[in-house]
Formats: structure tokens, C-alpha cells, sequence
């Protein structure tokens, strides 16, 4: 072959790689903890922005991180703000029926774990925290369930993909909860872990909870019917937490 005919294929190959290496959308890992809301990506690089709650759905809608005073402080004086992610390389691979891309670019999510984010701010506006809890209406949302991401019944173990992404161990940083009254396990399995660590070095405190068992009151068989199943009657969950060690 030519030598100028395969350098240029061999360009056009190097760039093709080069752009679908670039292909990626602002998380929540860019949020800068300790800097002011004027630091932070763009409020065009995400959506959906709304007051938190505690990790739950969204309530009051907001324009953006500077909106954060609008919503009430929590007992640690924080102003959670919730957000999503862009969602548009998941309507171009759609478009395209990428399955793959589909997967990867759907909804909110941390590998392939449906995940509710938000912000916590305080009164001066400066970042303290971030939040990350797994998204327990996943399973019902159409634009979710049609790409190959991780079910409700699944969540937990999101919690031991981040504990061992910060370097956490078991025996010296987690405990395991007892069941409450009424709990109970989820066939032979009862997960109910709260792990904490300091880095110092990067002063930050890393909170996590994992949870997979029975609430009180629920239960795997219908009381009614014993030869019928239940679904959906457990807790499955991962919590994360990061914040400012000395704010």
C-alpha cells in the first residue's frame, strides 16, 4: 500500500478514536467540594435542578446551582440542591439504537446504578458535600428499564462498589446493624452496613450505608395466599456521602 494513502486512514482512524474517547457528560464527581457555586461546572452541563430531599425525588424547581438559597437549610445548616444528568448522548444513541450507548448514557447513573445526586451548600454558598443515593423509582421509569442498568433488588451492592473505590474495610471502617424491630432478612441475606473514613489529606469525611432487608410489615409470600409470591417488599439501597472534614 502507498505510504501517504495509509497515513491518511490511519489519521482518520486516530481521530475517529480520538472523538469517541471525548464523548462523556459532567457527574457529580466534577462538583468541586469547597469552592463556591461561581466554581462549579455550568448549570448547562446538567438539568432538572430542584430542592432536594435528603436524597429523595425532587421538590421546589430551580434554574441552577445559584438558586440553592431557595431551599430550606437541613439541621446541619446545608441547602441541598438535586440535579440530573444531560441526557442528550442518550437521546443520539437512541437515534441510533446503540444499545450499548443507550446503557451507558441513560438517565442518571453511577455504573450502570440508577442514582439520585444533589449538592450541599451552605449559607455562603460554598460546596461542603456531595450526595449520591441509589434511585429506587428505576424500575418504573420506561426510559431506565429499556437499557441494561441494574434493578431496585441490586442496589445494595452499589454500596460495596464505593467502599472499595475510597479504600474502605470492613473490619475498620463499617459496622453491621442489627435488624431493628420487624426486620428481617431477604431470604438468608440481611445487609444493613455504615461505614465512615477521614482523608485527612484531602479533608474529606466519606460517609456510606448499604441496605438490603425486610421492613416490618413486609414479607415475601402474601400473607393471604401463601402460594403467591410478593414483589417489591424489601429495602435495597446504597448511600453515599462525601463532605468537607473541617469546612
Amino acid at each position: 500500500m502507498p505510504v501517504k494513502p495509509f497515513v491518511g486512514i490511519l489519521a482518520v482512524l486516530l481521530c475517529a478514536t480520538a472523538s469517541a474517547q471525548e464523548l462523556r457528560r459532567s457527574t457529580v464527581w466534577d462538583l468541586k467540594i469547597g469552592q463556591s457555586v461561581a466554581a462549579q461546572p455550568g448549570a448547562e452541563e446538567f438539568r432538572g435542578f430542584a430542592c432536594g430531599s435528603n436524597g429523595g425525588p425532587p421538590r421546589m424547581r430551580l434554574t441552577g446551582w445559584s438558586d440553592f438559597a431557595r431551599c430550606p437549610a437541613d439541621p446541619s445548616g446545608l441547602h441541598e440542591v438535586y440535579f440530573e444528568y444531560d441526557d442528550e448522548l442518550e437521546y443520539i444513541a437512541r437515534a441510533k439504537d446503540l444499545e450499548m450507548n443507550i446503557t451507558r448514557w441513560a438517565g442518571t447513573t453511577e455504573v450502570r446504578f440508577p442514582v439520585i445526586v444533589s449538592a450541599l451548600f451552605d449559607d455562603r454558598g460554598v460546596l461542603q458535600g456531595i450526595r449520591m443515593v441509589t434511585d429506587p423509582r428505576a424500575d418504573y421509569q420506561d426510559h431506565i428499564t429499556e437499557a441494561n442498568l441494574r434493578k431496585r433488588a441490586e442496589a445494595y451492592v452499589l454500596g460495596g462498589v464505593l467502599a472499595a473505590r475510597y479504600g474502605m474495610e470492613a473490619e475498620r471502617d463499617c459496622q453491621a446493624l442489627p435488624p431493628a424491630e420487624g426486620e428481617s432478612a431477604v431470604g438468608a441475606l440481611f445487609v444493613k452496613q455504615a461505614c465512615a473514613k477521614d482523608d485527612a489529606a484531602n479533608n474529606r469525611r466519606i460517609v456510606l450505608r448499604a441496605s438490603f432487608y425486610r421492613k416490618p410489615g413486609q414479607s415475601g409470600v402474601n400473607p393471604q395466599l401463601s402460594t403467591q409470591l410478593t414483589q417489591g417488599q424489601f429495602e435495597s439501597s446504597a448511600r453515599l456521602e462525601i463532605l468537607q472534614l473541617n469546612p
